[in-house]
């Protein structure tokens, strides 16, 4: 298996975790579950010289709601490292009821242009904001 296909293959099967793990617990707490959640997420990404962080909150009704977006981040996390376009470069990929936030350094404004057209291109991707800059 290539280097590419095994990493698909792991984020594939850590969105599935996710969502199995998101479902078992909305299945125990059910109180919980039904009222209004507000998570906050974050996530780090570096590289020898750049790095990024981004902190968002999102509000959902319940687990599926989240669960939806886990999917969609996989998806486009997938798509990008099935192309290529963002290999070695700290890009964070974030969402929120289907909207799709890139942020971090890429190679060039093609790369980051090519990067969000993949993203949107990704199935149930209703917007994206690509905040991706780039190196000279």
């Amino acid at each position: 298996m290539s280097k590419k296909n095994m990493r698909e293959y792991r984020l594939k099967a850590f969105a599935l975790t996710s969502m199995l793990w998101t479902l078992t617990v909305s299945a125990l707490f059910p109180a919980k579950a039904l009222g209004q959640q507000r998570t906050t997420d974050s996530s780090v990404v570096s590289r020898q010289d750049d790095s990024v962080q981004t902190l968002a909150g999102h509000h959902y009704l319940n687990p599926a709601e989240r669960a939806k977006d886990d999917l969609l981040i996989t998806e486009v996390k997938s798509a990008l490292a099935k192309d290529g376009v963002a290999d070695d470069q700290p890009v964070a990929v974030d969402c929120d009821h289907g909207k799709i936030r890139l942020s971090g350094v890429i190679g060039s404004a093609e790369d980051a242009r090519r990067a969000g057209d993949i993203a949107a291109g990704a199935p149930g991707v209703v917007a994206v904001a690509n905040q991706l800059t780039w190196r000279k």
